[in-house]
């Protein structure tokens, strides 16, 4: 697993995008066609977020047109990682003779010295659909005047996702469903699942979606 910098220039290259880390104090190298400078910017540890920087660089012979155009595939790239972005608009130097674009893509995880964590520690999916933009997620059962067995309980799950500007979002699953868990050591799988409410919340990060619900059963595969 390597660095969120190192990811994130994977990305890029993947998808048609000449990417690499950026020079030391902003230097801009010769350029023959447009190229992604890709550096480290604010960790906070206190939430787990990770921004990092990008710029786009393009040769003005190229014009605005052809740098705003890798801007924007760049920020789709950002996006299906799970990033939160922020895109500047296009501006011109004239001693390096180059359009550039500044993008700032937040990413939930966290980031170490040589690695990089991304997410909470796990991965949701109902059905075959994963879930990437899952921020926390929590379930529990307990007895009640109904059930006085625990093992007979249903499962009681808040999600909460954080949906970034531009995200396709996840449709509605066909109740009951399966929702699974994966963490490293085993997975979790919950049977019988409906949702029971849902809120959403408009932010300039995106949409804050909280979903909560009830699963029948639980069942485990690998070690947890």
């Amino acid at each position: 697993m390597g660095t969120i910098v190192s990811n994130v220039i994977d990305a890029l290259t993947a998808a048609d995008i000449r990417a690499d880390e950026a020079y030391p104090g902003r230097r801009i190298p010769a350029l023959t066609g447009p190229v992604a400078a890709v550096r480290l910017g604010k960790l906070d540890r206190s939430v787990r977020t990770t921004t990092v920087e990008v710029v786009i660089m393009s040769p003005a012979s190229g014009g605005g047109s052809l740098c705003e155009n890798r801007a924007l595939r760049a920020v789709e790239v950002l996006q299906n990682m799970a990033g939160t972005c922020v895109k500047g608009v296009c501006r011109f130097d004239e001693m390096a003779d180059v359009f550039y674009i500044d993008i700032e893509a937040e990413f939930f995880g966290t980031a170490m010295e040589n690695a990089w964590s991304p997410g909470p520690g796990y991965s949701i999916s109902i059905g075959a659909q994963p879930l990437p933009h899952v921020v926390s997620f929590s379930i529990q059962r307990a007895t009640s005047e109904d059930v006085a067995n625990l093992a007979n309980a249903k499962w009681t799950f808040v999600m909460e996702e954080l949906l970034p500007p531009g995200t396709s979002e996840p449709v509605d699953p066909t109740e009951p469903f399966a929702m699974s868990v994966a963490r490293a050591l085993g997975d979790e799988l919950f049977t019988g699942c409906r949702f029971t409410s849902q809120s959403r919340e408009h932010t300039i990060r995106g949409v804050t979606q909280i979903r909560k619900g009830t699963a029948d059963k639980r069942s485990v595969m690998g070690i947890l």
